[in-house]
């Protein structure tokens, strides 16, 4: 092939490839070749770091609540609350709730209705069981419904204890967006498809892509990690969504 006709090739060649970029639509290129960051997009966000909790209990002298603000935590008292406030309460990032004496509207059993309220309302809001350590059985859809138990008085480095593993659990973006990614990470997929998968979790936590297709893709791909991936998805976009 002499220079002349090599010309004429790279010619047809530039104009093939300016065709193709012209054809296909700008972003499909850059999504393409972009590299995903699910931690760095969450960082993005700049989410808030203050972890609100809310305690609902007609006996406050039970907690450690002077120790808890000495550990950085923004607490709210709440002696009695009506089914109503539920929606106020879903606005923290932590509730511990008391069974009896606390619900206005049913002082008896009103803890165990609104925490149904509640899980209905936001199903992800950690929510804390309190009771004064004697076991009723009609209760048992309470503490069912519950997270986590604490009976009173209550301990000051048990529900430090407790309070960690929830925040990093719920409300640490660092530590879910870690468990997303290195679950991901140990899937025998190629670099191109753990990056698509990195796409697939960002688009479905910040609500640009539905969760029908965000399961399809996960269960279609992730086999033994997919319910991993899925949880910790789900607790991030929650995580977002109150931010």
């Amino acid at each position: 092939m002499d220079l002349n006709e090599l010309g004429i090739l790279i010619g047809i060649v530039s104009i093939v490839v300016g065709f193709i970029f012209w054809l296909v639509p700008k972003e499909v290129l850059t999504n393409k070749f972009k590299k995903y960051s699910i931690s760095d997009r969450i960082e993005s966000l700049n989410l808030r770091r203050e972890f609100k909790i809310a305690i609902v209990d007609d006996e406050m002298d039970s907690y450690p609540l002077k120790y808890l603000k000495e550990l950085g935590y923004t607490v709210k008292e709440y002696d009695s609350v009506s089914f109503a406030d539920s929606t106020e309460l879903i606005k923290n990032d932590l509730l511990l709730l008391d069974v009896k004496g606390v619900v206005k509207e049913d002082l008896d059993e009103g803890g165990a209705k609104l925490i149904k309220i509640i899980k209905e309302s936001r199903p992800l809001l950690p929510v804390v069981a309190v009771s004064s350590g004697y076991f009723h059985p009609e209760l048992n859809d309470y503490f069912k419904s519950s997270d986590a138990t604490l009976n009173k008085p209550i301990d000051g480095y048990r529900i430090r204890e407790l309070f960690n593993e929830l925040k990093k659990e719920f409300f640490d973006v660092n530590c879910i967006t870690m468990a997303i990614e290195d679950a991901i990470r140990k899937l025998e997929l190629s670099k191109s498809k753990k990056n698509l998968f990195n796409k697939y979790v960002i688009d479905f936590v910040i609500s640009d892509c539905e969760e029908v297709e965000f399961l399809d893709f996960v269960h279609q791909n992730a086999k033994g990690e997919s319910q991993s991936i899925i949880d910790n998805s789900r607790i991030l976009l929650d995580r977002i969504k109150n931010a």
